[in-house]
């Protein structure tokens, strides 16, 4: 069996960094009844004017692909968080709003996830931008 290459190691080391952040903030944020998938949804919706856009524009802004938005969209209505309208004049148009329940939920998540990320409390500025650039590289 052959040594790791030097960029074997690399990406099996990022690899392995995603899945540990990835796993914790899972955690903190399994109390809240909030998966990473739905605070994203809660945060593109915070950041919009009136926090609220349609559909369509949840589904471009989502950075997973594979995520089912009009799941994740029900799951965050039967809890509350988010307000469904129709468009008045398109029908085929849905609106969603966060819910005041919503922005609470999103900073309690936002809280927790920012506990997750700890491990970057050994870095210094320079290493931060460092890794930034690296990253973009990538």
């Amino acid at each position: 069996m052959s040594k790791l290459t030097l960029l074997d190691s690399a990406a099996i080391s990022l690899l392995q960094t995603a899945n540990r952040i990835s796993s914790e903030i899972n955690t903190l944020l399994d109390p809240l009844d909030l998966t990473m998938a739905q605070l994203k949804i809660l945060w593109i919706l915070y950041q919009q004017p009136e926090h609220c856009a349609t559909v369509n524009q949840i589904k471009q802004q989502m950075t997973d692909p594979s995520s089912n938005v009009s799941r994740l969209l029900n799951k965050l209505m039967d809890k509350q968080w988010i307000i469904k309208k129709r468009d008045d004049s398109d029908q085929r148009i849905v609106h969603i709003q966060i819910s005041a329940a919503g922005i609470k939920n999103l900073h309690l998540g936002k809280n927790a996830m920012d506990k997750g990320f700890t491990c970057f409390n050994n870095l210094s500025h320079a290493d931060l931008q460092q890794l930034l650039l690296t990253l973009a590289k990538l």
